[in-house]
C-alpha cells in the first residue's frame, strides 16, 4: 500500500487495522509521522484550558502582529495586513504552535461576484467610491488584489484599508467608511474583523457583525470599533439594536449613545460613555463618474463645489453633472472653473476653461487701492487671530503673507496663509475671518497678497 492518509496517522494505536500495522512495520517514513501525532496528542491533552486576561489578550496580540508584520509586503501598512489574526487570538484557549500565511498581492483587476447567497442577512454590491493606496480585497480563497475607485465588492468577498469608502449601485440608502478589515456575506451584512466601521443606513436594514455582537439598523448613522479585547459602539442619529449572537440579550441604542462592552463580556455589562459625533463624507448622487487626478502635479490642491477633495494624485467616483472645480497648486490660490462630468471617465487638468467669460476690464488702480484700504482698515481683525499667540510666545515673530481671492463683488472666495512659522489655530483663525470680510467690488474677479508681521507690541 502507499503511505498513510492524514487520518490513519492520527489513528491511535489501538484503532489501526492490521493493514496498517503491517505497513507501518515495513515504512520508516510512516513510523516517524505516527509517532509525532501520538507524541502531539500526547502533550495537548496534558494542557490545561484557560481564558486569557485582558493584558495577555494583548501581549499575545501584539506578538502575532510583529511576527506577521516581518513577512508583510512593502506596499501594506502592518497592522491593516494582521487583521485575520485577531480571531484567534480573542478565542486563544491553549496554544502549540502558530503558521501564519501572508497573502500575496495579484492582478490589478479585482474579481468579483458572490458565489452563493448570504444566510440571513441581505447584501448588496458595494462599489468603491474612493479607497487609499493600502486598499486591497479577494474573493473567497483567491489572492489579494488591489482596491480602487470603482471596484466593486460583493458577497465573500474580504477587504481591508487605512480608508475605504463604500455605497451600493442600486436604490439602497447604505453607506460605508472602512478603516481595517472587513467582509461581506454569510451570516451579516458586513462582518469587522479589526479596525473602525462607520455606517449610515436609511430604509433597508444593515447587520455589521463583530465578534459575537451584532450591531443592527434601518435608520441610523453609527460606528463600530474594534481594537483589542473591546468593542465600542457610537450612534449619532437614530437607532440601533445590538443582539449577542450566543445568547438571546438584545438591547436598543437610541442617539446620541456610545458603549464600550469588553469580549466575553454580556451585553447588560457594557459601559455607557460620553457620546462621540460620527461623521462620514457625503455619498454622491448617482449616476457616479471616476474623477482621477494622475495627470495634474503631485500635491495639486482639488476642490469640487467648494468642498476640499484633497491633494493628487487620487481617484474617486463623483456625480455627474455641471460642477465647479477647483485647482490650485500647494499653497497657491485655488482657482474655479465651471466642468461638466459625463461618461464613465474625468481627468482635469490645468488648462481647464474660464467658469465664465468675463465681460468686465480688468480692475483699474483706483477699484485696486480701494480694496488695499478696506484690508488695512480690517487688521485689528486679523490682528485678534495671532495675539494670543503672540501673548503666549512674547519672543516670537513671524511674516506671513495672506492671499485672497475675491470676486466681482467684493466677496471672498478664497483664502490662504503662507508661512510656516505661526500656530495653526492663528493661520485657521486668519483664513476664517478673512473669508467673512466684505471688500469693495471691483467688476472682476482679482487675488490680492496682504503682507503681515507678526511681533508683540512694545
Amino acid at each position: 500500500m502507499s503511505h498513510l492518509t492524514q487520518e490513519q496517522l492520527e489513528l491511535s494505536a489501538e484503532a489501526l487495522a492490521e493493514p496498517v500495522r503491517a505497513h507501518l512495520s515495513g515504512c520508516p517514513e510512516c513510523s516517524g509521522k505516527v509517532r509525532d501525532a501520538h507524541a502531539r496528542a500526547k502533550l495537548l491533552r496534558g494542557l490545561t484550558p484557560y481564558t486569557l486576561s485582558d493584558l495577555a489578550f494583548r501581549r499575545v496580540e501584539a506578538r502575532l502582529m510583529a511576527e506577521v508584520e516581518q513577512g508583510l509586503p512593502a506596499d501594506a501598512t502592518s497592522w491593516w495586513r494582521a487583521w485575520w489574526v485577531l480571531p484567534l487570538a480573542a478565542g486563544l484557549v491553549a496554544v502549540a504552535w502558530v503558521a501564519v500565511r501572508v497573502p500575496t498581492a495579484g492582478p490589478t483587476q479585482f474579481a468579483v461576484g458572490p458565489a452563493q447567497a448570504p444566510r440571513s442577512a441581505h447584501v448588496e454590491p458595494l462599489t468603491v467610491l474612493r479607497a487609499s493606496g493600502d486598499a486591497r480585497a479577494r474573493h473567497q480563497t483567491e489572492g489579494w488584489k488591489p482596491l480602487g475607485a470603482g471596484d466593486v465588492v460583493a458577497a465573500d468577498d474580504a477587504l481591508f484599508g487605512s480608508s475605504v469608502r463604500l455605497a451600493p449601485a442600486g436604490s439602497v440608502r447604505w453607506a460605508f467608511e472602512l478603516s481595517g478589515a472587513a467582509s461581506l456575506g454569510g451570516a451579516s451584512t458586513l462582518s469587522l474583523g479589526a479596525g473602525e466601521l462607520k455606517a449610515s443606513i436609511a430604509g433597508l436594514e444593515a447587520d455589521v457583525l463583530v465578534g459575537s455582537l451584532d450591531v443592527v439598523s434601518s435608520e441610523g448613522v453609527f460606528s463600530v470599533n474594534r481594537a483589542a479585547a473591546e468593542t465600542v459602539v457610537d450612534v449619532s442619529s437614530g437607532t440601533v439594536e445590538l443582539r449577542e449572537s450566543s445568547s438571546a440579550a438584545r438591547r436598543t441604542v437610541k442617539a446620541p449613545a456610545r458603549l464600550r462592552l469588553a469580549d466575553g463580556s454580556p451585553l447588560s455589562s457594557a459601559e455607557e460613555l460620553p457620546e462621540q459625533p460620527v461623521v462620514l463624507a457625503v455619498t454622491p448622487p448617482q449616476p457616479w463618474v471616476r474623477f482621477e487626478t494622475s495627470s495634474l502635479p503631485a500635491g495639486t490642491q482639488i476642490s469640487l463645489d467648494g468642498a476640499s477633495l484633497g491633494d493628487s494624485p487620487f481617484a474617486m467616483l463623483v456625480g455627474a453633472g455641471r460642477h465647479r472645480l477647483g485647482l490650485g497648486a500647494a499653497g497657491k490660490p485655488t482657482r474655479e472653473s465651471w466642468v461638466e462630468l459625463t461618461g464613465e471617465r474625468y481627468v482635469p487638468t490645468l488648462s481647464v476653461e474660464p467658469r465664465a467669460a468675463s465681460e468686465a476690464p480688468p480692475p483699474d488702480d483706483a477699484a485696486i487701492a480701494r480694496v488695499q484700504d478696506e484690508l488695512v482698515r480690517n487688521r485689528p481683525k486679523l490682528a485678534a487671530c495671532y495675539e494670543k499667540w503672540l501673548k503666549a510666545n512674547p519672543s516670537a515673530t513671524a511674516d506671513v503673507e495672506l492671499h485672497l481671492v475675491v470676486n466681482a463683488s467684493g466677496r471672498v472666495k478664497s483664502a490662504s496663509v503662507v508661512g510656516a512659522n505661526i500656530s495653526g489655530s492663528s493661520a485657521e483663525c486668519l483664513v476664517r475671518t478673512a473669508k467673512g470680510l466684505q471688500l469693495p467690488g471691483v467688476g472682476s474677479e482679482v487675488e490680492f497678497a496682504l503682507p503681515l508681521h507678526l511681533t508683540t507690541r512694545p
